[in-house]
């Protein structure tokens, strides 16, 4: 009975260790594998953080790629100012129209007339000069300063300017030809002169 009894009390020593054993591994093994979760969410987590990145360039791409478009379309709409402006200045008018002021004739008139007035200048100190009997004489043209400038333009025909004025035919007669030119002139003759402008290539022909 004493050996029966010592026989059972190993075999009960020996299934208290094991189950002991059992547990002190469960736990080991249960402490090392809970860590390991939080490790495999933190680095997906950065997998995913370093991938949101792109988003924001994305985003940045798509401003950039609005302002050109943007810029692009104002500098369209410039561009359709410009040629309007253009279309603007070469555009003939609905109907008919006639005064000084058409394609600005009267500044073009007014230099016209200056350019009489030269010529009259020139015309005065260039007399062809006759002697007979102890006295010279001589003729010279010259312009009156009125003049009537008119400019008509019609649909579909170049502007037609017209400058009307009167030129004179003098003559001067003295002892000498410094005499004659100091002394009044004659008018030999008169005669009213039409002359007719044509508007073309932006500026009035002659």
């Amino acid at each position: 009975m004493a050996g029966t009894s010592r026989i059972l009390a190993v075999i009960v020593a020996v299934m208290v260790g094991a189950t002991w054993g059992m547990t002190v591994y469960a736990e080991d093994t249960g402490g090392g594998a809970a860590p390991a979760a939080p490790a495999d969410g933190a680095a997906s987590g950065g997998a995913a953080a370093k991938g949101a990145k792109p988003a924001p360039k994305s985003g940045g791409a798509a401003a950039k790629s609005g302002t050109a478009k943007t810029g692009t379309a104002r500098k369209g709409a410039k561009g359709g100012a410009a040629k309007a402006a253009t279309g603007a200045k070469t555009t003939t008018p609905a109907e008919a129209v006639s005064g000084p002021e058409v394609r600005n004739f009267q500044a073009f008139c007014d230099e016209w007339m200056q350019k009489l007035r030269d010529r009259e200048t020139y015309n005065t100190s260039h007399i062809a000069w006759d002697t007979h009997d102890g006295s010279v004489s001589g003729e010279y043209v010259g312009y009156d300063t009125k003049c009537t400038c008119i400019a008509r333009e019609a649909p579909g025909k170049d502007p037609i300017g017209k400058i009307t004025y009167r030129e004179t035919r003098y003559r001067r007669a003295g002892a000498s030809e410094s005499a004659a030119l100091a002394a009044p002139a004659t008018a030999v003759e008169q005669s009213d002169v039409t002359e007719i402008f044509r508007f073309g290539k932006g500026r009035w022909q002659y």
